[in-house]
């Protein structure tokens, strides 16, 4: 028998009752099978006496047999009654001990559990009336032409050559320490680089301006570069190891053993185009074209997030969820046998029941709109995946292994279909209510992103304890 008295609109006690008739069959079933099978010292296999397996295991069994019983009645009348239960049942605080008279059992037994649940109820806000701003970017030109100036610059041709330095130049000189006016006997050896266009006007670059690969030179190796300290100068301009304290002077014999010439940007010319687009792109417009194709997805990716990040706050304003905040605050605990400390739950606990009134509303909006990530579009996104990295079309073997591999890692195959489920509910939302686009500038954009994703960030951190104890 179960019977149930709500105590508010999240708590209730159920009773459950196992009467003497209904255990008895399953408690002699337990007895002669575990006669049968467990091993006991001096008899033969299910040849021990009866009357000693009842003394030797009989509370044992009585009480497994009991608690089985007892949570199958539970857990059969919640799936019948579909109560959306949280966390998990637990026996009240003063519930009564049984005695495990397994010759004798009593007339019936009782426990009441206390169980949390959500009443029923619908989604608000998913209607025309909601509205949404969908931020976007409005310097996409401005941005593409910066795009494709950057991959001439990548583009553009290296030379060594081995007449003259310039300006922008970077030279590799062999240097040797000098001790006075010689080379220092068992000095420091080392290959300085030196990157022209970073050095301060003086007397070493317009030296270096003058001379061409192969020269030597005399050099303080201060000059340089300004390292402001002692740590940086030995580190980056000697490059001496950070264990290595030996004293090193500053006054350098060198030569010049290589000059690095990258020219100031790739013609935008057919080389160009096939180099760096790798085809499909003939001229300057074509390239712009192309690269806006790909500064959207990047920042449709971005925008859908902050979208659904709307969303969220949006809902989760509209349907505030009471949760059963006393009993919660006890499964926490209980369940955590201990280790989460009573103050520990109370600062906590709002930020763990956001999420989880976020959590009952992702089943809804899921239970509403059917939604469910099948074995097949988690196979897809995979392929997806594979695809993008290899770029280029691949035998359906290599493919098929390629994604076997990867699918082999269970955290990320369930952190991909979590995200797949995200995608899901973004687009069931999206088709529900109204979304206009606002293009601010990309640095304004990338402030709200940032913003937005500091303060994600903080309110996972709000609840990391309580959430990883239930994860465990």
């Amino acid at each position: 028998m179960v019977v149930r008295k709500d105590i508010d609109n999240t708590t209730a006690i159920v009773t459950v009752t196992v009467t003497r008739d209904e255990l008895r069959p399953k408690l002699d079933a337990e007895l002669k099978r575990f006669r049968q099978r467990a091993p006991m010292k001096g008899f033969r296999p299910g040849q021990a006496p009866m009357e000693f397996v009842k003394k030797m295991y009989g509370p044992s069994i009585f009480g497994d047999t009991l608690n089985d019983l007892l949570a199958t009645k539970l857990y059969d009348y919640l799936r019948e009654s579909k109560l959306d239960v949280l966390g998990q049942p637990l026996p009240v605080a003063d519930q009564q001990q049984f005695s495990f008279k397994i010759s004798n059992p009593d007339p019936e037994y009782t426990i009441n559990y206390e169980v949390g649940f959500v009443a029923p109820f619908d989604i608000k806000g998913l209607d025309k009336n909601e509205k949404f701003e969908r931020i976007t970017v409005s310097n996409l030109d401005e941005l593409a032409a910066a795009d494709l100036e950057y991959a001439r610059k990548r583009m553009a041709k290296r030379s060594n050559p081995e007449t003259d330095i310039l300006e922008n130049d970077i030279v590799r000189i062999a240097a040797r320490e000098l001790d006075g006016d010689q080379v220092k006997d068992g000095g420091w050896e080392t290959t300085i680089t030196v990157h022209l266009k970073s050095m301060s006007e003086g007397a070493l670059k317009e030296q270096l301006l003058t001379l061409k690969k192969g020269d030597t030179l005399r050099f303080n190796a201060r000059e340089i570069e300004n390292q402001e300290k002692e740590a940086s100068y030995r580190k980056y301009i000697l490059n001496l190891p950070e264990d290595d304290d030996r004293t090193v002077g500053d006054q350098f014999e060198g030569v010049i053993e290589d000059v690095n010439r990258v020219e100031d940007a790739a013609e935008l010319n057919e080389e160009f185009y096939q180099g760096y687009f790798g085809g499909g792109v003939n001229n300057e417009a074509e390239a712009i074209e192309k690269i806006k194709s790909g500064i959207v997805q990047f920042y449709d990716i971005r925008s859908n997030a902050l979208l659904m990040r709307s969303f969220q706050e949006r809902l989760m304003e509209l349907n505030q969820l009471e949760l059963p905040e006393v009993f919660l605050k006890r499964w926490l605990k209980v369940t955590n046998e201990g280790k989460l400390a009573d103050d520990q739950i109370e600062s906590e606990y709002p930020a763990f029941a956001d999420n989880l009134r976020w959590t009952m509303l992702r089943d809804k909006i899921k239970e509403q709109f059917g939604l469910e990530v099948t074995d097949e579009d988690l196979y897809q996104e995979y392929v997806k995946r594979v695809r993008n990295y290899f770029q280029m079309d691949l035998p359906d073997n290599v493919l098929a292994s390629s994604v076997e591999s990867l699918m082999k890692n269970e955290k990320d195959t369930e952190s991909t279909r979590r995200d797949l489920e995200t995608d899901k509910i973004f687009q069931a939302v999206l088709d529900q209510v109204t979304v206009n686009d606002k293009a601010v500038p990309s640095d304004e954009f990338h402030k709200i992103l940032e913003e937005v994703t500091k303060k994600a960030e903080s309110e996972q951190v709000e609840d990391a304890a309580l959430r990883a104890s239930i994860e465990e």
